[in-house]
């Protein structure tokens, strides 16, 4: 089987040959310095990549509304201002982060009342869709090597960005239905868009991420089902109408929201954390997926920074004992290994572990 045809088959819960290992954003086609010495395991070791892709900056249409940035450097932290210009005022949001480009954190948000709220929805929709010339040379770059999936917004997640967890979770108890406003707003352009790409034929399916910010103990089932799951099953029928695939992301405790991800027809959920994230261990998971939905991960992202290589190599066996019975599942780490500004030592030496204990036990 080809790299591409393996994961097809195994995000259909299909037989394959050998159970798909991934290191997450790692990739062998467009390999990054960063990450060197990983793309070099991932060649070596002939390991799955799966591809995103979505239009370059320059095939995008131009905003409809002025959006201004501007950056200041204080000490060894970044802060970055970004003013949106609507015909109700301007909407602010301010982030701070360190220079040696390690993850950041919003300090203010675009929304935090219902006057911005009512600003955001005061601007012109974006009705004109993105050129997708790149995704041709894309296609060609990528061939057999692995799946394409073309990169998606959730609307649930569109909206929280703009917000944050906090103000969000205000708007759940005060302002349910101008959530849903907002929320068929975001909705609707990620509609559209899906349908263009569909119209054009392009990508092995679609991949978004976001479900997240929206599970308990953020927020209730009752709130998934009614901002997230009633609008991401609509997306989902759509893109199965096509016989597309579909990819998510999600992070957190997957025992009360597994089966609604079933029910969704998520075809691949990422990245099934262990205990103690989730309350559920991964060979749990597996017999409520079996033959149902795919799923890739279960390799804690903090594991290759606290655990001796020793303890590294146990952990992967005792997953791969865990979620490859089967088949339906995909090794991978449960996040890029961009937490860290600069992979160290150790990092390199458990990835290294990671892949080949993995390597020795993929076949069926």
């Amino acid at each position: 089987m080809t790299h591409r045809q393996r994961l097809k088959r195994v995000f259909k819960c299909q037989q394959v040959d050998r159970m798909p290992i991934r290191i997450w954003g790692v990739s062998p086609i467009f390999q990054t310095e960063n990450f060197k010495p990983l793309c070099e395991l991932v060649v070596k070791y002939d390991l799955e990549t799966i591809e995103i892709w979505g239009p370059k900056q320059e095939e995008r249409p131009p905003s409809p509304y002025n959006i201004e940035s501007e950056e200041r450097i204080i000490g060894e932290t970044k802060e970055i201002i970004t003013k949106i210009k609507t015909p109700k005022g301007d909407l602010i949001q301010i982030s701070k982060m360190k220079i040696d480009g390690s993850p950041g954190r919003v300090i203010k948000h675009f929304i935090e009342d219902v006057k911005d709220a009512e600003k955001y929805l005061s601007l012109p929709d974006v009705n004109q869709l993105p050129k997708i010339d790149s995704y041709f040379e894309f296609e060609k770059k990528v061939g057999e090597r692995g799946l394409i999936l073309i990169g998606i917004d959730e609307a649930m997640y569109a909206v929280h960005r703009l917000m944050g967890s906090e103000i969000f979770s205000y708007f759940l108890y005060d302002y349910r239905e101008l959530l849903h406003t907002m929320i068929k707003r975001e909705f609707k352009k990620i509609e559209n868009f899906i349908k263009y790409i569909l119209s054009n034929k392009i990508g092995d399916g679609f991949g978004y991420v976001g479900p997240e910010l929206c599970i308990p103990p953020l927020a209730s089932l009752k709130d998934f089902r009614e901002f997230v799951f009633n609008y991401d099953k609509k997306i989902i029928d759509l893109i199965h109408s096509e016989n597309k695939l579909v990819w998510v992301h999600c992070h957190g405790d997957m025992a009360p929201v597994l089966n609604e991800f079933i029910e969704m027809g998520v075809d691949c959920l990422n990245p099934v954390e262990p205990p103690p994230v989730s309350k559920i261990e991964l060979k749990q998971m597996k017999e409520i997926s079996k033959g149902k939905m795919c799923l890739e991960g279960g390799v804690e992202d903090g594991y290759f920074d606290i655990l001796t290589p020793e303890k590294m190599k146990e952990v992967v066996e005792k997953i791969i004992e865990e979620g490859k019975p089967d088949g339906g599942f995909i090794l991978c780490p449960t996040s890029a290994p961009n937490t860290w500004s600069k992979l160290l030592p150790r990092h390199i030496e458990n990835y290294r572990i990671f892949v080949e204990t993995a390597v020795k036990l993929r076949k069926y």
